[in-house]
């Protein structure tokens, strides 16, 4: 029985020492709350900050479009072309280290290749069986065409050419011949800024001028076409020229 008391008075106790404890703290936090009351201003934007910030392109967000036309097709479909062919070659895998490095230098390698293509190509233009070697007679051809069709004796010219196994020449001086004959007999009129194929339209008849067509495709297969001719090749193409001379 007394033992039963003490327990009770010491649960008494200990409950009355909590419940003060808890007064306690709850009017030291209710005393801490402080309220705000002062004036509060607000914040205004500045306009013209906001107009300069706009104007700045390091701001501008906005994703420009390229335009739909045919070089951007045609670039899109070199780009698509590229990304198959690199996919191909690595089969799927990710490109890197020295392997990565040609890939992208592959693009500028290539039209590198393309230029000295290029400039090989120029270079190997025949320029030493052309008019431009360094004789008189050659000379003369180029810098006075006018000069020959009005005064010259071409046959001559053509003799001299043959000469010195110049076939090439040789064929240029006959197609000068067959226009100097025209303009003698005013079926075409001869002008230095004219092209071969104003001469072509100004030739009434129809025969001549279906022939005078076929010796102009030889004469400008030949001349400007620049290939190398043989005897038996010029020999074909004389009996062409010929066949029109003895005519007119």
């Amino acid at each position: 029985m007394i033992r039963n008391l003490i327990y009770i008075f010491v649960f008494l106790y200990s409950f009355g020492c909590i419940c003060q404890t808890a007064s306690i703290d709850s009017t030291e936090f209710i005393q801490e709350v402080q309220y705000d009351k002062s004036a509060i201003t607000p914040l205004q934007f500045d306009d013209q900050a906001l107009q300069e910030l706009k104007q700045d392109e390091a701001f501008d967000y906005v994703e420009l479009v390229p335009p739909d036309n045919i070089w951007t097709r045609f670039k899109n479909w070199i780009n698509e072309v590229w990304s198959s062919f690199i996919n191909w070659i690595l089969q799927g895998n990710e490109a890197t280290g020295i392997l990565g490095f040609l890939v992208k230098a592959l693009p500028y390698l290539l039209i590198a290749g393309v230029l000295v293509f290029l400039i090989w190509l120029f270079l190997r233009i025949d320029l030493g069986s052309s008019p431009l070697k360094n004789t008189e007679l050659n000379k003369v051809i180029l810098s006075d065409e006018q000069d020959i069709i009005e005064t010259h004796d071409i046959e001559s010219l053509i003799a001299q050419a043959l000469h010195e196994n110049n076939y090439r020449l040789a064929v240029r001086f006959y197609y000068l011949l067959v226009l100097q004959k025209l303009s003698k007999k005013d079926i075409i009129d001869w002008q230095v800024q004219k092209t071969n194929a104003d001469y072509v339209y100004e030739i009434k008849s129809e025969g001549l001028r279906k022939d005078f067509t076929k010796l102009t495709r030889i004469y400008d297969f030949i001349w400007y076409g620049n290939f190398d001719v043989n005897e038996t090749d010029f020999l074909k193409a004389e009996k062409e020229f010929k066949q029109i001379t003895t005519t007119l």
